[in-house]
């Protein structure tokens, strides 16, 4: 169930589109989905991919899978996908596309910058410039201003920082990363061991439990 800080953005709500062309796919997904349902049931192979089905796929025109509707955050004519640490906060509070309306968008905008991190970034241009813009904005503009904010920190076409749903601030991709079969943020010294399936801590040496040696650190 959603959390009630994000829902109810107090107007009607729209329709959304169903359609069989989508955008938030993935480059490099080689697999295709083959769904009769519609993608109804949450078990198609694009969904569990956190990505988006497009016109190569089997479920149609009538195809539910929530990342092809991620323009009510990137905006209409952005191709952004949501990074995993966001994808995963998707699936575990919004379980069917037409839920992603219940989001209320200036809260979650206000949880953005509210965060302990996000004075850190007055140094950076580009948020500079949309904090200036968002202290005065006019309420026809909000919705395009808080689509950029989320294009600059919950989509794979972001900024060198991203927003850990998981600890609730701000997060450097050079120090922090999303471990997306843990379902958590990660220290960039922790990686996940497919010996246990389980992230372990150190650059240097095995897995605490498996002892089995991390391939990313190898070389060190």
């Amino acid at each position: 169930m959603l959390n009630e800080d994000y829902s109810n953005e107090n107007r009607k709500p729209k329709t959304i589109r169903k359609t069989k062309k989508n955008s938030n796919v993935t480059k490099n997904k080689k697999k295709k989905c083959n769904c009769r349902s519609g993608c109804s049931k949450r078990s198609c192979y694009c969904y569990k991919s956190n990505s988006g089905c497009d016109s190569t796929c089997g479920c149609g025109p009538s195809c539910q899978n929530l990342f092809n509707h991620l323009e009510f955050f990137f905006g209409e004519d952005s191709k952004c996908i949501a990074n995993s640490c966001f994808s995963d906060w998707l699936v575990k509070n919004v379980k069917t596309s037409d839920a992603l309306q219940n989001i209320n968008r200036e809260a979650l905008v206000k949880k953005i910058i509210e965060c302990g991190r996000f004075s850190e970034v007055d140094d950076d241009e580009d948020f500079k410039e949309w904090s200036q813009k968002w202290k005065q904005i006019e309420v026809d503009d909000k919705i395009s201003h808080m689509q950029k904010l989320f294009r600059m920190l919950l989509s794979n076409d972001a900024t060198t920082r991203y927003f850990s749903f998981c600890n609730d601030d701000l997060a450097e991709e050079d120090c922090d990363w999303h471990c997306s079969i843990c379902k958590s943020c990660r220290d960039w010294r922790e990686w996940h061991c497919d010996g246990c399936n389980k992230c372990a801590y150190g650059t240097s040496g095995p897995c605490q439990r498996c002892e089995r040696k991390s391939e990313m650190f190898s070389f060190w």
